[in-house]
């Protein structure tokens, strides 16, 4: 048995299957998390302004085929978030596409995901690393940085039937987390720009794994010592 946790703006007792929407970052499921200041942290930045709520909940574990992404490296992990979201500049679709195609794992028997967080304004790093802007050891670092979190995301009907609601609290925005929150951003935004200019004027080549890297070498990943060869 598991407790997580769910950011939101209401009270939500029993998640709905297929509820959701299927643009996020796994897909249409339901999102949660092992970590409860993060839970609060999500509510209180991105739910209604007038309320936020952390929902606890018990996930039964037994018999759940669990899809954890760190298994399986960061590429795997930018897949399916590619996948799922889509990029919004053409050049980045076009070599995600691919990503998608090489690195995405199969996860059409599992019943739950586990990973990073992309939020919305985060998809930018995704971006980055298809346009060949930055690699993939600078990609897991800024979503280190921004303090996103793992998420545990509920995708099966199996999955859905082992969650149960236990209780529910209200929580205010703390001035702290968004000003955190804010400061990591801008973080974030200089570097990507800054890296930008020194591509685009000094000539910089990104070293390390970059996107064409990884399509030009069919990549397998180690997770005993975490790297690709």
């Amino acid at each position: 048995m598991l407790t997580v946790y769910h950011g939101s703006d209401h009270v939500v007792k029993v998640p709905v299957y297929m509820g959701g929407k299927p643009d996020n970052d796994y897909g249409n499921g339901f999102y949660t998390t092992e970590y409860e200041e993060r839970a609060k942290s999500w509510a209180a930045l991105n739910g209604n302004p007038q309320q936020a709520v952390v929902n606890v909940y018990q996930l039964e574990m037994d018999n759940l085929k669990v899809l954890d992404f760190h298994e399986f490296g960061v590429l795997a992990w930018v897949a399916e978030v590619v996948a799922n979201r889509g990029m919004s500049q053409e050049a980045a679709a076009i070599v995600g596409e691919k990503i998608v195609e090489l690195y995405r794992v199969d996860s059409s028997d599992c019943d739950l995901l586990k990973g990073y967080r992309a939020d919305d304004s985060y998809t930018q790093v995704i971006e980055a690393f298809l346009m060949n802007q930055i690699n993939i050891s600078e990609v897991e670092r800024l979503f280190y940085k921004g303090s996103l979190g793992n998420q545990i995301f509920l995708k099966s009907e199996k999955a859905f039937e082992s969650i149960h609601w236990v209780d529910a609290y209200d929580v205010t925005a703390d001035e702290k987390d968004r000003e955190s929150d804010i400061i990591a951003r801008k973080e974030v935004n200089k570097f990507l720009s800054g890296r930008m200019k020194a591509i685009l004027l000094d000539g910089f080549q990104v070293p390390g794994i970059t996107a064409q890297y990884a399509i030009n070498n069919q990549l397998i990943y180690h997770l005993e010592g975490d790297y690709y060869e």
